[in-house]
């Protein structure tokens, strides 16, 4: 068959870069109610349990029913749909919104296929509804996630949604408010500043730990720092765009001007590679790319083990994640030598 292919092969991809406590809020009930990943937090056990005793009965009581409906999940949608500077704007917002326009906004992003159904669906069309969820049938929560949306009423999902992000942002961020949005504007300017240096491609690679390359229908790659769910990315769809949300850097969580102190991100590579087993799993993946299953088989340790060494690798910058399998990030282990000599020479 003769090809003549006059279709556009995307090359790159914008990059956004955008931050805000509403963002930092959502993903800290995303955190919170998401227990399978509470023994791989960069928080400890004992600050989590301490968390949560803090916590009103009330906003506990709404956390629940966002851990059984993954409500979450609707919360990051709707936060994109625009930018709000504060939960009173975000709250006026939803009420603005009809019931069918809440929905379709907390009805998960499929594909560009299936925009229609979501669509309709978010209207009461009940096939579409059951073509969405078949849609996909594989994920881990989109289904049940789809049909709740879509039985639920109106004034229902808003006083949820008010009251879950009222608890959250009152409790929890409004105590460190400052602090909180000191770190996340500093990771935001760290993070544009490599971005005028390097490729779109670089500057994901960098912030997230992704490989990730252009693909069809994607043209832009929006950048989104937390500190909630370190040392965890958190992967999303919108219509064009791929969403990261990434922990933020060490450096960004320090602000001194000590010039004694070393880069906090030299400090997590330091650390990463100054342990044996994770010195061993880093040189085998110099070799070649593996997947969990294989590093765990070549190392003979447990899956859960190599995982969290793999999480503190990754968190370091000297491992990203690519479809299945990790990779050694090559610029970043041969860059800790010159590291360590701007650092030991710097001007005090």
């Amino acid at each position: 068959m003769n090809l003549l292919n006059t279709s556009f092969e995307r090359i790159s991809y914008g990059v956004q870069i955008k931050t805000s406590l509403l963002f930092e809020c959502a993903l800290g009930i995303a955190m919170i109610t998401y227990p399978k990943l509470h023994n791989q937090l960069e928080m400890t056990r004992a600050e989590l349990d301490e968390l949560k005793i803090r916590l009103s009965s009330e906003l506990t009581a709404e956390l629940d029913y966002c851990q059984e409906h993954n409500t979450w999940k609707m919360l990051l949608q709707l936060l994109h749909v625009k930018d709000f500077s504060s939960p009173g704007e975000f709250y006026q917002f939803l009420k603005s919104l009809s019931e069918s326009e809440l929905k379709y906004y907390a009805l998960p992003f499929v594909d560009v296929m299936h925009e229609n159904n979501r669509l309709a669906a978010s209207k009461g069309d009940k096939d579409a509804e059951n073509d969405l969820v078949l849609a996909c049938k594989g994920h881990a929560f989109f289904p049940q996630m789809i049909h709740f949306v879509c039985s639920s009423k109106h004034t229902e999902l808003l006083n949820h949604f008010q009251a879950l992000v009222d608890g959250w942002y009152n409790e929890v961020i409004l105590p460190e408010k400052d602090w909180t949005s000191g770190v996340l504007e500093r990771d935001v300017l760290e993070k544009r500043s490599i971005s005028q240096l390097e490729s779109p491609h670089k500057t994901v690679l960098k912030a997230a730990g992704i490989d990730y390359k252009p693909e069809q229908g994607i043209a832009d790659v929006i950048l989104i720092p937390h500190v909630a769910y370190r040392p965890w990315t958190i992967q999303a769809d919108l219509p064009a765009a791929k969403v990261f949300y990434y922990p933020v850097s060490d450096s960004s969580l320090m602000k001194s001007t000590d010039p004694f102190e070393p880069p906090g991100q030299l400090v997590q590579k330091l650390k990463a590679i100054g342990d044996e087993k994770r010195l061993r799993i880093l040189k085998l993946l110099v070799k070649k790319e593996l997947t969990l299953k294989e590093v765990t088989v070549l190392v003979g340790m447990g899956k859960t083990t190599v995982h969290h060494h793999l999480t503190l690798l990754k968190a370091a910058g000297l491992v990203h994640f690519k479809g299945s399998v990790y990779k050694a990030t090559g610029d970043s282990i041969k860059g800790i030598e010159k590291e360590i000599f701007t650092f030991l020479h710097k001007e005090t």
